[in-house]
């Protein structure tokens, strides 16, 4: 019998699914969603106060996830975009609010592109993978906002 393949929608759900599942009951094996060649970057600022660079590799996301001291996580999913993307990829947009550790509830949008693992049908690995709280990216006064958008503007 062959097996269908899925939407877009129904990996990058499953996806979702799975990976904050794992986020909130072990988080010290989320390295296993990602490959050899993966990146991910968790935004905010280094402890120098630049921002945080990406990290590649198994070994280098799990020892930035054990850094972000994951514990309890409580994640509630707003919404999910799933599309997709070159060689058969999927990408996914997720937009929702955690609590980490007992924390309050932070607005966050975290972007996976996920590849398809060759050897098995219907099988991803995350191939990219952007964090972003809300609150470091937009802060709070209008002034940043301007500022913001001011730089932006310049880019075109």
């Amino acid at each position: 019998m062959v097996m269908e393949k899925p939407s877009p929608l129904l990996v990058g759900r499953e996806f979702v699914r799975q990976y904050y599942t794992l986020l909130n009951k072990a988080p010290d094996f989320l390295h296993r969603f990602y490959g050899r060649n993966s990146s991910y970057v968790h935004g905010g600022l280094e402890a120098n106060g630049k921002p945080a660079e990406a990290v590649y590799g198994q070994a280098e996301i799990h020892k930035k996830v054990m850094s972000l001291l994951f514990s309890e996580c409580h994640t509630k999913i707003r919404h999910v975009d799933a599309h997709a993307t070159l060689n058969d990829g999927v990408v996914v947009q997720v937009i929702g609010e955690l609590s980490n550790n007992g924390q309050p509830m932070r607005k966050f949008m975290q972007t996976f592109v996920l590849a398809p693992e060759g050897s098995v049908a219907n099988k991803f690995y995350v191939h990219n993978d952007i964090f972003r709280y809300e609150d470091e990216v937009f802060g709070d006064s209008e002034a940043e906002l301007d500022e913001g958008i001011n730089a932006a503007m310049c880019l075109f």
